[in-house]
């Protein structure tokens, strides 16, 4: 290389990929697109196809198995026929005569079959007899001499072509005695061939027929195997069009189509209840949002008319404007306690953990009672043992949110005293049950109560006025719901329908439940049921 010439440099730098690498190898492997056909079949051609196939290469496989075994047994019996034919010139005589040549050899091929031949060969390799062989039949391709003489030394028979390349010859050649000559003796595979091409055709017939029966019979036995596969998507269709109620077969659950079924109709009820409880969710949160805005929209309505009625000048300093002002005031107040009562509502549904202490429901029972004859003086509310037959009230201590409690109890004494008349007497009942309730079923809990079998502790708010009616006795617990009857606000204004609610939720954040009873005898018993361990319940 000269001085002025450059040197070539190899620029190790990356050089940019072609837009196909840049892109990204989408598909390198070449048999995605072979197999994007076979994912498109439905699983029970492909079950039929497998089948199909496995059995083929099976069949294929044993016939030929029995083909190259029938061969060599039939090769193996030509091959003692051969040794059988040459052992008496291995022995150095001819077997009739004594010599190597002569008449001895045509008497010797006379017993030689259709399909043999003999060839002798002297020392110096001419070809001194030759029988067997038929003008214009098949022969066999004799090689030379000194072949010959090789082959002659291991004494192995051997397979050559015809001549004529239709068929083939098994050959031994054998020295003969010590003489230097030997002798060739052949049996043509005409036979050999025959029955292979016999026994080839006829596993051609039974593998066709075997393929076709295994079509037929396991493309019957698949489908019926698949069939609740089917019947299962028939359903899951049908409850795709909104029939929620449909469940798939699951008869044998030993199957596993079965197994599926039953694993399927688990899912499904679950689904359902789940979407009938979300459902339900919705239809409470509606109607809770319409309820709240009817009941804030009246406070507001009137808190706006007496201003406007202010504005306007209908409102003179005097008795008049004072009214108006205690109207506004009401209204007011009224809607912060709604407010207030919403927002409660509203840390409940977050399930905060509870901030629990020692609480004595008696003294919580005791100072509602006293509360109780100060708003409502004429008002007989009064504090009682658990069972009549009690000596004294025992005081009954559990673990809980004290103000959660106390607004309980307020709740439920007021609950009472607003929708019974002056007259009917109110009790409250504190007391402890070693082994749970032992009373009827509830008429009536609330939404999300809880089984209770331990030890609780028990409060009941019981009157004895007309009671509550069985349209609304389901309904009680839901918010801003009001009873039409001697429950409604009509008797002595209304509340705002959430006083019940709230009853429920903290009773249930505390893992109680609470119960409705309608005595026969009319009257109405709220019944409070709470666990007197944190984990209780």
């Amino acid at each position: 290389m000269s001085a002025d010439e450059e040197e070539p440099t190899l620029d190790l730098r990356a050089a940019p990929a072609p837009a196909a690498a840049r892109a990204g190898a989408r598909c390198r492997c070449p048999g995605r697109g072979f197999l994007r056909p076979w994912r498109q079949w439905t699983l029970r051609s492909r079950l039929i196809l497998v089948t199909s196939v496995m059995a083929a290469l099976a069949l294929v496989v044993a016939d030929t198995a029995g083909l190259v075994l029938l061969r060599s047994y039939l090769t193996a019996k030509i091959d003692r026929q051969l040794i059988g034919l040459s052992r008496p010139y291995a022995r150095g005589a001819d077997p009739e005569s004594g010599v190597v040549t002569g008449g001895g050899h045509r008497r010797m091929a006379k017993r030689l079959g259709p399909d043999q031949a003999l060839i002798v060969f002297g020392p110096d390799g001419r070809r001194e007899t030759r029988h067997g062989w038929i003008t214009g039949a098949s022969q066999p391709r004799v090689e030379s001499f000194e072949t010959l003489l090789a082959r002659a030394r291991t004494k192995t028979p051997y397979t050559v072509p015809a001549t004529d390349g239709q068929t083939e010859w098994r050959l031994l050649a054998v020295p003969v005695g010590n003489t230097g000559g030997l002798v060739l003796v052949g049996v043509a595979l005409d036979e050999v061939k025959q029955t292979s091409e016999r026994l080839l055709f006829i596993d051609i017939g039974v593998t066709v027929t075997v393929l076709l029966l295994l079509g037929l019979v396991g493309g019957a036995v698949i489908r019926l195997g698949l069939r609740p596969l089917t019947r299962m998507g028939e359903t899951a269709a049908e409850i795709t069009r909104g029939d929620l109620a449909r469940r798939v077969d699951d008869d044998d659950p030993h199957t596993e189509a079965g197994q599926l079924g039953a694993a399927l109709n688990s899912m499904l009820t679950r689904i359902e209840a789940e979407i009938a409880a979300r459902r339900a969710s919705e239809e409470r949160l509606r109607r809770f949002v319409a309820d709240a805005s009817h009941e804030l929209r009246t406070p507001l309505t009137s808190i706006r008319g007496f201003a406007e009625l202010y504005r306007r000048g209908g409102a003179p300093p005097g008795p008049v404007l004072d009214d108006t002002m205690s109207r506004i005031e009401q209204e007011a107040t009224r809607m912060a306690a709604l407010a207030e009562e919403m927002l409660l509502l509203a840390r409940l549904d977050q399930r905060r953990a509870l901030q629990r202490a020692p609480v004595d429901l008696l003294q919580v029972a005791a100072d509602t009672v006293r509360d109780a004859h100060a708003r409502s003086p004429g008002r007989s509310v009064k504090l009682a043992a658990l069972t009549d037959d009690a000596a004294t009230i025992e005081p009954v201590t559990i673990p809980g949110d004290e103000p959660g409690l106390r607004q309980v109890a307020a709740n439920l004494v007021a609950n009472a005293l607003q929708h019974t008349a002056d007259s009917v007497p109110v009790t409250v009942r504190v007391g402890r049950q070693s082994r749970g309730w032992p009373g009827p079923a509830p008429q009536a809990s609330a939404p999300g109560a809880v089984a209770l079998a331990g030890p609780c502790a028990v409060l009941e708010v019981t009157d004895t006025g007309a009671g509550v009616a069985d349209a609304h006795a389901e309904r009680l617990f839901e918010r801003f719901y009001r009873a039409d009857s001697s429950r409604a606000r009509g008797i002595k204004g209304g509340g705002t329908g959430l006083g019940l609610a709230i009853v429920a939720a903290i009773v249930n954040a505390h893992g109680g439940r609470v119960e409705l009873h309608r005595p026969e005898d009319g009257g109405a018993t709220f019944r409070v049921l709470l666990p007197t361990s944190p984990s209780g319940g």
